[in-house]
């Protein structure tokens, strides 16, 4: 096995730290907005964008968050009112979370907060040019870790993927 070269490691390390600092602002933002963790917030983010349900195990696949873990963050916003928990009507052993309209509506109330976020926590930094090669290397990476991008789906390869043509990046 070769070593890695320091830009190697230090990449790594960046991307590390990078993470653990957005994850931990976000943390901290949605708790002062709302009284949601940030992977509860994401559970509601991607029950929306899914249309309205997904099945658990997807939820966990895509937050690459343990399935028991994942149960107790989807029972604590089903107390809240935000989330319904149910069988799929094809296959009763398979458990589906529905968002309800009270957990869209949060959304809808927290999305001014969060973009302000965004944009002072992952934006300002970056010109438009940097910002979208920045976006297509993330994509690459994201591909490689996951086999396919999930999330930070631009528009037009949103609408691309439900036409099931491959998105270009």
């Amino acid at each position: 096995m070769n070593p890695l070269s320091s830009v190697q490691l230090a990449t790594y390390e960046r991307l590390v730290d990078i993470g653990s600092i957005i994850d931990r602002r976000a943390h901290d933002q949605m708790r002062r907005d709302s009284d949601l963790t940030g992977t509860q917030y994401e559970i509601l983010i991607r029950l929306r964008n899914a249309g309205g349900e997904l099945r658990m195990s997807d939820i966990a696949d895509k937050l690459v968050h343990t399935k028991s873990g994942l149960t107790y963050q989807v029972r604590q916003l089903e107390l809240l009112g935000l989330v319904h928990r149910g069988r799929a009507l094809t296959d009763d052993r398979v458990v589906i979370a529905q968002i309800t309209e009270s957990g869209r509506q949060l959304v809808r109330d927290l999305h001014d907060q969060r973009t302000q976020f965004i944009l002072d926590t992952v934006i300002e930094p970056f010109t438009e040019p940097e910002l979208a090669a920045l976006h297509q290397l993330l994509g690459k990476l994201q591909r490689h870790l996951r086999g396919e991008e999930t999330g930070g789906i631009l528009p037009e390869q949103a609408e691309s993927l439900a036409r099931g043509v491959p998105a270009a990046t």
